[in-house]
């Protein structure tokens, strides 16, 4: 038997599930492009996995499929789908709770997670659907007189489908007037959310503007926000929206959608052709008062740069849009591609927003290390405003647009599941935008290059649901709040062996660890605790709910964790982790009471006592204060550790916590810290011991422990520890 090319590579896949491989002998080296083994939000949820063979998107590439470690609903465990458990009405709020009503959408951050708060009081997470509208071909409009007549009767007709599909209005690109009319005589109203396309507009007003796939193009990807007519023309589109500013079923602005924000932005102003160019001015005096020449521009320079753009273009819209509507929320642009991953540029959105909007491809399951930068940077909620899965068994040849390609309609509801899921588990997600209404139908003419012929619709173009994908939709809508209970709410099991005993585990960055994760499964009867004060089942990264940490893409192995799991395994018992890591953290931050780290690592175990004793200390640090400390003999540096481990055990009240601290790496530059600090640490805090740091290796940064050396480490202070625990017992 022969097969061709293609065939072949089918064959193959198949072969390869079958005999359950996970990873696959090729790289995928586009940086957006999911890895299964890729840290994600559910990290600490129990479930069984399927697998979901897909074909990844990303721009100029040809990527075979592969299949997809996937999450569902059912697969949860301990999770049981109770829709009627939250009543849902307009808008699909909860309405177990209320909280002020202000007559219009707004946001409120309520312990560690933002939510909408819907016109009523109700908390409320917005899933909605794009392009809420009928497509313009031929084929559309004759199916849509056939089967409607009227644009009231789709209206009215289609709400209905939706509201019972749980989505409850409209994102950008729809018939807001025809929704508007609709809502005056609806029981249960749509939301909807008009795009206003400021920058667009006026690019379209004074020229040099191209339609690109999904988006408009300006020269050299660089928007006009340093044009002084921009503000002026700001001014005057946003006058429009006063008739929309009582309208409380509108859910907010966004202000224009993708535009090129990104690092190429100062490089793309400086060399603009036109050098009277208001863009080009600015980024050149820019660059003189740096003192630097366009060969030497770094990349912190084009960060910073890009920081400045949006955060320009972000103050003259909002400044608009609330003068003319202070009632309502703002949005933003859209951010896509590398504008999402830039800080300074969720710095800006984040300062002007009341929401940032993200239109999000080339994901199987959402970035847990973007969406950490997200929250932390831009200091507000987000909400996911594309995404979409393409099947192959719709009769379209997706040939367009980004997004998975799947096989069939169900596994579109199973990529749908999977992406919210995540959603959900992320405390600063506030909702999502499903792209979109209706397929793409390949004989449309003059339609955005992005929508020629792909299956992005919740219906075909004959306007019928696909029905397998839409039951998963459904599911997964209904139990929105059901779940973010359950995924918020500490287990049965961890609440039933109360109290229990936890290690705490602080320092610098090779207790935060910096080695490569490749395995990211819960770590058997070992729980972490979590950013709410709750213990969860336990995965790296472990050091993720520091409250002092750095970016949580550099947080990997440490030696905490084979510390828990070799105490699990000799004790047999159930135990609680803190970790409490910085990297780069000198003991001048640590030592006592009023200092930063030690502050807010006190802050998190004084909430895990509420569920547990803890039983020790173990401890790592002190390459960032081993040169200053030399000067001394390292008489002030000793001090400042009893001092800390005293303070510790007073305030956590503590006496005789044990406290266990590893040698540096071995370094001849860290011989003599080793040998002073470390191993005689015993002579002056009591209830102490060490480790040794012997046979462990370096990353290639001659700095921290590689993977295999952090757990070497582990299995070091768990036998340290244990005799303590023993004791104690």
């Amino acid at each position: 038997m022969t097969f061709t090319k293609s065939e072949y590579k089918h064959f193959y896949s198949i072969m390869k599930n079958l005999f359950l491989f996970t990873f696959f002998f090729f790289q995928i080296t586009y940086s957006q492009v999911c890895d299964p083994k890729k840290y994600n939000n559910l990290g600490a949820i129990k479930f069984k996995s399927i697998q979901v063979e897909a074909k990844p998107w990303a721009k100029g590439k040809d990527i075979p499929w592969q299949f997809f470690e996937t999450c569902t609903i059912k697969e949860i465990e301990g999770f049981e789908p109770n829709a009627k458990k939250f009543v849902n009405t307009a808008y699909g709020s909860d309405i177990s709770q209320k909280f002020n009503a202000t007559g219009f959408f707004r946001t409120e951050k309520q312990g560690n997670r933002w939510w909408v708060i819907d016109p009523f009081g109700y908390r409320n997470i917005q899933v909605v659907i794009n392009s809420l509208r009928p497509g313009k071909s031929e084929k559309n409009e004759m199916e849509f007189g056939t089967r409607f007549g009227n644009s009231k009767k789709w209206i009215n007709a289609t709400a209905d489908s939706l509201k019972s599909y749980g989505f409850n209005g409209s994102g950008s690109w729809s018939e807001d007037q025809l929704i508007q009319e609709y809502n005056t005589t609806a029981k249960l109203p749509l939301s909807f959310t008009p795009n206003l396309n400021f920058m667009s507009g006026y690019g379209k007003e004074r020229g040099g503007t191209v339609q690109l796939p999904g988006n408009t193009g300006y020269p050299n990807q660089c928007i006009f926000v340093f044009d002084a007519e921009f503000e002026i023309y700001c001014e005057k589109r946003a006058q429009e929206i006063a008739k929309y500013s009582t309208d409380k079923n509108l859910f907010g602005y966004f202000s224009d959608n993708e535009m090129p924000l990104g690092l190429e932005n100062l490089e793309g102003y400086l060399k603009l052709e036109n050098k009277l160019d208001q863009g080009y001015l600015f980024a050149s005096k820019w660059l003189e008062q740096k003192g630097i020449t366009i060969d030497k521009i770094t990349d912190k320079d084009k960060a910073e740069f890009a920081g400045i753009v949006a955060n320009k273009y972000f103050s003259i819209v909002s400044k608009a849009i609330k003068k003319y509507d202070p009632n309502h929320m703002y949005l933003g642009s859209r951010l896509h591609g590398g504008a999402k991953k830039v800080d300074s540029i969720i710095a800006a959105a984040g300062k002007y927003c009341d929401i940032i909007a993200i239109n999000y491809y080339g994901g199987w399951s959402p970035d847990a290390v973007m969406i950490d930068m997200w929250d932390r940077v831009g200091k507000k909620p987000f909400i996911v405003t594309e995404f979409y899965t393409k099947g192959m068994d719709s009769g379209l040849q997706n040939t367009a647009g980004a997004g998975f390609s799947v096989r069939t309609q169900k596994d579109r509801g199973l990529a749908y599941q999977n992406f919210c899921l995540s959603l959900l588990a992320s405390k600063s997600c506030v909702g999502w935008h499903y792209f979109r209404y209706q397929d793409n139908d390949p004989t449309s003419k003059k339609v955005d290059p992005s929508n020629t012929d792909a299956n992005k619709g919740l219906v075909n173009n004959s306007y019928q649901y696909y029905k397998p994908l839409m039951k998963f939709m459904k599911e997964l809508n209904d139990n929105k709040y059901n779940l973010v209970s359950f995924l918020e709410s500490e287990s049965d099991k961890i609440k039933a062996i109360e109290p229990i005993d936890i290690i705490f585990a602080i320092g610098q960055s090779n207790m935060s660890g910096r080695a490569p994760i490749d395995d990211y499964s819960v770590i058997p009867n070992v729980y972490l605790l979590n950013a709410d004060g709750n213990f969860e089942p336990a995965s790296q990264p472990l050091n993720k709910y520091s409250n002092i940490r750095k970016e949580l893409k550099i947080q990997g192995v440490t030696a905490a964790r084979n510390c828990m799991v070799s105490l699990q395994k000799s004790l047999d018992k159930p135990l609680g982790l803190i970790v409490n890591a910085q990297g780069g953290s000198s003991i001048k931050l640590w030592y006592k009471p009023g200092k930063a780290n030690y502050d807010g690592a006190l802050k998190r175990a004084k909430e895990a006592q509420k569920q547990g004793k803890i039983k020790a200390i173990i401890w790592n640090q002190g390459s960032s204060d081993n040169k200053d400390a030399k000067e001394d003999n390292f008489v002030a540096y000793k001090a400042n550790l009893k001092e800390m481990v005293e303070s510790f055990r007073r305030d956590l009240n503590e006496p005789e916590l044990p406290f266990i601290c590893g040698e540096l790496s071995v370094r001849p530059e860290f011989d003599e810290f080793n040998k002073e600090v470390i191993q005689k640490v015993k002579e002056y805090i009591p209830f102490s011991d060490f480790i040794t740091a012997e046979g462990t290796k370096l990353l290639e940064d001659n700095i921290h422990f590689d993977a295999e050396s952090a757990n070497k480490l582990g299995d070091r202070y768990a036998e340290k520890v244990l005799p303590f625990l023993l004791k104690k017992q």
